[in-house]
């Protein structure tokens, strides 16, 4: 069962029944659509805040071991991360003042909460990537292939995002 459909469930009497209503039955799911995604982003966007805490954190073990040559590649890695973690945060969910309620369809509002959920289900990827950069530190090898290919994830992750932003753009011109 979908977000959107937990918060129907949840609905009280008295909102089910203004839900029934023309006009705001419409309204309101498109809310909940957006509160669904809303609440995927955030959750993804505080477990990838763990895992860039956790590169910080190897960043002061790579330094305590003598990985000064590798300490320029960690910070470009942290900094994608960062990256990724605040285009996810600042992210428009779907809706503007100036829309009128019928010119965001709920299709095109599913197809955001697609792109956020393809990011959240990639998220695996991230906690690996900095799993495999925690045992190079502390293996003292590898380190460069390891952060290499953290740095490829992150990277196509930032690229699906921005493929979610000319969604946006898309439904904002009306496509």
């Amino acid at each position: 069962m979908d977000l959107v459909e937990k918060g129907k469930e949840a609905m009280g009497g008295v909102e089910k029944f203004f839900a029934k209503l023309p006009g705001i039955k419409g309204y309101r799911e498109k809310e909940m659509r957006r509160e669904a995604d809303r609440r995927l982003r955030e959750g993804l966007a505080r477990r990838l805040s763990a895992q860039r805490r956790r590169l910080s954190a190897l960043q002061l073990d790579l330094l305590k071991a003598g990985g000064l040559e590798w300490m320029d590649d960690l910070d470009r890695v942290v900094g994608k991360l960062q990256l990724l973690i605040d285009r996810i945060n600042r992210a428009d969910y779907g809706y503007a003042p100036f829309f009128d309620l019928e010119r965001i369809k709920e299709e095109a509002l599913d197809r955001l909460a697609q792109f956020d959920q393809a990011l959240a289900e990639r998220l695996p990827e991230v906690v690996t990537g900095v799993d495999n950069v925690a045992t190079a530190v502390t293996a003292k090898e590898g380190i460069g292939d390891a952060l290499g290919s953290l740095t490829d994830v992150l990277v196509e992750l930032n690229e699906l995002f921005g493929q979610r932003d000319e969604a946006i753009r898309a439904v904002e011109i009306g496509d």
